[in-house]
């Protein structure tokens, strides 16, 4: 009998033109995904790209959001920067108080510009705040104006 081995849904395991077959998309979308911010696979160190289950479910929201939804990249990073990551995550409150992330609302924290900001040691693929992401398109226009809502308020209040 076979031992089946199950593979967590962070583990990143299909390369480029594997990924973008299994989502259907291109090998040039899955780049320019990444260039933009709105997804991040795993690199090696030769600098392949291997992508998890959840950066898929990531593409498949975006390809959804641009389609179904009419949004650009901005806008989606822009949606993408309203996940509360201090509080999905639980910071401590003198970490918060120091770190970039919250008072930026054009991009999420895993997006290549904030990187150097985050102060997370947790690896993007087992982040809850990026597993969040795939969910985007499910959230209703109440959860966004309340994320909003959060967001706006951490932005003016210190």
């Amino acid at each position: 009998m076979l031992n089946m081995v199950k593979i967590s849904d962070s583990e990143p395991i299909y390369p480029i033109g594997r990924g973008a077959k299994k989502v259907g998309v291109s090998v040039p979308t899955l780049r320019l995904y990444e260039k933009e911010g709105l997804v991040a696979p795993v690199r090696t160190s030769t600098n392949r790209r291997f992508y998890s289950l959840n950066d898929l479910s990531i593409v498949e929201t975006v390809q959804r959001l641009i389609h179904e939804h009419g949004l650009n990249f901005a806008g989606i990073r822009r949606l993408m920067a309203f996940l509360p990551c201090w509080k999905i995550k639980g910071c401590n409150p003198a970490l918060y108080r120091r770190c970039k992330v919250p008072h930026v609302t054009d991009g999420p924290c895993w997006s290549s510009g904030l990187a150097v900001e985050r102060r997370c040691d947790e690896d993007c693929q087992t982040c809850s705040v990026y597993h969040l992401a795939a969910q985007m398109d499910d959230l209703s226009s109440h959860d966004l104006h309340d994320l909003a809502r959060e967001r706006l308020y951490c932005l003016f209040r210190d």
